[in-house]
């Protein structure tokens, strides 16, 4: 059989972001985080009590994910929401002592898959990794954002 290279580039980075997710999880789950709290941690250990529409505009999820990922939190003990005295209607959300006593531990683990990964790259070659990944990214985004109308006219019956 044979692949072309995109489809082994697909496969490659697939496997890739699979086998990562798997090392950080099973090095999190002693900590009783889930890998999917980490941008809500990492925003809250910078700026602790913040509402829920202020942590949506800092991080690129759905509000719907967003509002669930709090709820399991809140659930695991490592937020609390309670109702902002300037706005009625919104929460602010801050971190348990629980989960700001995590942090280091969070950070060394992922401190240690980090360096798993790098086993064997040199600094250059990790910087032009990320500064590939960036522009590759961002050319995604781009084609996101330019996708092509199809005009209803132009299918044929």
């Amino acid at each position: 059989m044979h692949y072309e290279p995109d489809t082994l580039f697909f496969t490659q980075l697939s496997r890739f972001q699979r086998l990562y997710a798997r090392s950080l999880a099973a090095r999190l789950a002693p900590l009783g985080v889930h890998s999917g709290y980490l941008g809500v941690l990492h925003y809250l250990w910078q700026r602790d009590g913040i509402t829920q529409k202020t942590l949506h505009e800092l991080m690129p999820v759905e509000q719907a994910t967003l509002s669930n990922t709090l709820k399991r939190m809140e659930r695991d003990g490592l937020i609390a929401r309670t109702p902002d005295p300037d706005d009625k209607r919104a929460h602010v959300i801050t971190l348990t002592p629980r989960a700001n006593a995590l942090k280091p531990q969070v950070m060394q683990a992922i401190g240690d898959l980090r360096a798993a990964v790098n086993t064997g790259l040199t600094v250059n070659d990790r910087r032009y990794f990320r500064r590939i990944m960036r522009q590759m990214t961002e050319s995604l985004e781009t084609d996101q954002e330019d996708a092509p109308v199809l005009l209803l006219d132009e299918v044929g019956p």
